[in-house]
């Protein structure tokens, strides 16, 4: 079986769902290829580029330097200078800028719009694969993905969608394979696809294109579709053989790993995960470490991302009392443990380099009535505790909520400010109304995204600390309060998270 990732997702690393059902096909005796569009679609609009094409100088220059951008992209002395590395990034993501017809589409290192089609609708959608001679990667199904297609001997081609960016090039792509391929079979999951799944008004409106869709953790579903049913077997280690050769812009070979699935904590009112009813599910501990250390011997990462919605507490501490070949970094739970600082150096010494945590809110109210568990005393030994181990902190800020009012986010502001030394890196977000969470059910909601894919709404904010003045409060308030003399580092542009571990070595923030 052939199965595809398609573009536009950050090109830094292997996409981890496509590893997971190649490992479980070839377990099971099925012959797979993975191929990993993403990467190579992006590099292929990059070097497209040519003379005719830099009609300023910012282009010339970019083009000028071209392999020397890519190149230093994955030199990890170029993340000891923040601002040689931004301009290597920005100079890079011009050239894919201008690869594309800039009056229809808008394509980034990390994101990809259409102005005529939307990423929500499926009618979209399908005008998508109806008119796939139109995308900008048309050139490259054609050039790189045809020959792929056809020396696959088996009748199925699946393609992965986790992000709503890989939505319409994943449908072009498929009314791509459609047309030239008519007796292939198409079968269509992952993220975003559960996503839509999960919706309790969804009427599968891709049956005349797509043959099958998967919605949750895809390795059973596929194995029956392919003639192996009842297997009880459910955990794989990742088989990223198809990465092995592919160019992906980081310093080090990243390889993702996830040790559970949906959240062990699976409460907080405002996530959209819990609108989903996402089971729990995770292995012992010690089972987990020791799939990562296979993983590791057979694909030598030089770090590891545990892409968990959170890393539980449990395999934290399995980690901590092992020291292994690789950096990791991954996203956790202000938990009590982190209050003891020699939990944190012993997880220091284990690889770990950087946690992302979602604070949420500086505010405790706030995160009582969120169902957040979360307490703010924990959260400020757990910064401290981080920052002397020498692990960057990743801190997610959500403003907006329907639990929040001003006075609230000024709680947060304050409290930003008081512990601005314990933070390395921040990411503030405004609150996007999980279309069927139960809060939605108590609000006067509207369409944020018309659309019968959208997965969000907007709402009247109940004491009016609406949209507007959130982004007002967080553009004239607390980035300009937090702006002189602060000492959070600089957010990598477009990686952002994928790529800030990597100037740990920094002597000071930037």
């Amino acid at each position: 079986m052939l199965l595809i990732f398609p573009p536009v997702g950050k090109p830094c690393e292997p996409p981890a769902g496509v590893a997971l059902l190649s490992a479980a096909l070839k377990t099971h005796g099925i012959d797979c290829r993975v191929y990993d569009a993403n990467a190579d679609g992006l590099l292929y609009l990059i070097n497209s580029v040519t003379g005719k094409d830099a009609g300023d100088s910012w282009t010339q220059r970019a083009l000028k330097h071209r392999e020397n951008i890519i190149a230093d992209l994955k030199d990890p002395s170029l993340y000891k200078n923040v601002d040689r590395y931004h301009q290597r990034v920005y100079d890079l993501n011009r050239l894919l800028t201008v690869s594309v017809d800039q009056t229809r589409f808008r394509i980034t290192l990390s994101d990809y719009s259409d102005n005529q089609l939307s990423s929500v609708d499926s009618k979209a959608l399908l005008k998508s694969a109806d008119t796939h001679r139109e995308n900008p990667f048309y050139p490259f199904f054609e050039e790189r993905v045809r020959p792929l297609v056809s020396a696959s001997a088996s009748p199925w081609v699946g393609i992965s969608l986790c992000y709503l960016n890989q939505a319409l090039v994943g449908f072009a792509l498929a009314g791509w394979i459609r047309e030239n391929f008519p007796d292939k079979k198409l079968v269509m999951g992952g993220g975003l696809v559960s996503s839509w799944m999960s919706r309790p008004d969804f009427n599968n409106p891709f049956s005349g294109l797509i043959d099958v869709m998967i919605r949750g953790e895809g390795e059973q579903p596929l194995l029956e579709l392919l003639g192996v049913p009842g297997t009880t077997k459910k955990h794989y280690i990742p088989d990223y053989g198809f990465a092995a050769n592919h160019n992906y812009l980081a310093p080090g070979r990243i390889l993702p790993f996830r040790a559970s699935i949906g959240c062990y904590w699976s409460k907080c009112r405002f996530c959209p995960e819990k609108a989903e009813t996402r089971p729990y599910s995770a292995q012992r501990a010690h089972c987990v470490i020791n799939d990562l250390s296979a993983m590791a011997e057979a694909h030598r990462p030089d770090v590891v991302h545990l892409i968990d919605n959170a890393v539980t507490p449990a395999f934290l501490r399995a980690l901590s009392k092992r020291e292994f070949p690789f950096k990791w970094y991954g996203f956790v739970r202000f938990e009590k443990d982190f209050t003891d600082p020699e939990f944190c150096r012993a997880l220091k010494r284990s690889g770990c380099e950087m946690l992302k945590l979602g604070l949420e809110s500086g505010d405790q109210g706030v995160l009582d009535r969120m169902n957040k568990g979360t307490d703010l005393s924990v959260v400020s030994l757990t910064l401290k505790n981080l920052k002397e181990a020498g692990i960057l902190t990743f801190v997610y800020l959500l403003f907006g909520t329907s639990f929040e009012d001003k006075p609230a986010a000024r709680h947060t502001l304050d409290y930003v400010k008081a512990h601005q030394g314990n933070i390395d890196y921040m990411n503030l977000a405004v609150f996007n109304l999980p279309k069927f969470s139960e809060d939605a059910e108590g609000l006067a909601t509207r369409e944020f995204y018309h659309g019968d894919l959208s997965l969000y709404l907007n709402f009247d904010h109940p004491d009016g600390w609406d949209r507007r003045h959130v982004k007002s409060f967080l553009d004239k308030e607390f980035k300009k309060e937090l702006g002189v003399g602060s000492r959070f580092r600089k957010n990598p542009a477009f990686f952002s998270s994928n790529h800030a571990m990597f100037f740990n070595d920094l002597e000071t923030s930037q």
